[in-house]
């Protein structure tokens, strides 16, 4: 009444059925390929703008920039200001990556000075910081920027909510100007 299934049989179906998940991987992967659509170009008298796009770069020193932004114009002046909505910018400084968040940003001076606006979020995991504002001016190679907008940042257990923010060196000086309050939590166990 019952026939037994022999190990052959059961090893050549679980061959079959290894394949065709193969197989079917394959047009998945292709199918999702095709509906990508590819970036769009739009050319303006001296300066072309391109929506959706993606730029990898790297610098001397060795650090790895990655800027994703829906649009993206650049003129073609002296200064090659790059204008930006909507970027995301990730900065990997020999492990330690930065992100930051613009709304609105002009990058000008060949990459060295920024002008961020509209919502600015910056973050670094790793050393547990985060700043957000409405603007943010600066420069990258000096690791200066400003700000006479309201702050909030958070750096490890520290909270500071103000108004105005200088900050030098990469955050070796950081000045709050105007009113600001400074909220410290503390660990439990510090506590005992």
């Amino acid at each position: 009444m019952f026939k037994l299934i022999s190990n052959k049989s059961i090893f050549a179906t679980l061959i079959v059925i290894l394949v065709l998940s193969f197989i079917a991987t394959l047009f998945i992967k292709d199918s999702n390929i095709s509906t990508f659509k590819p970036t769009k170009s739009i050319k303006k008298e001296g300066s072309e703008k391109i929506i959706g796009a993606r730029i990898h770069q790297q610098n001397t020193k060795g650090e790895k920039f990655i800027i994703i932004a829906e649009t993206l114009q650049e003129s073609k002046n002296e200064d090659n200001t790059v204008i930006l909505e909507n970027s995301l910018t990730t900065i990997n400084q020999k492990g330690i990556l930065t992100k930051i968040y613009a709304g609105h940003a002009i990058v000008s001076n060949n990459y060295e000075n920024f002008d961020f606006s509209n919502k600015v979020k910056i973050t670094k995991k790793s050393r547990k910081f985060k700043l957000e504002t409405q603007t943010l001016i600066g420069s990258f190679k000096k690791g200066n920027f400003y700000t006479n907008e309201k702050v909030k940042v958070i750096s490890g257990n520290t909270r500071i909510n103000g108004t105005g923010l200088d900050l030098r060196r990469n955050g070796e000086y950081i000045r709050i100007r105007g009113k600001a309050k400074l909220i410290m939590l503390l660990s439990k166990k510090n506590e005992k």
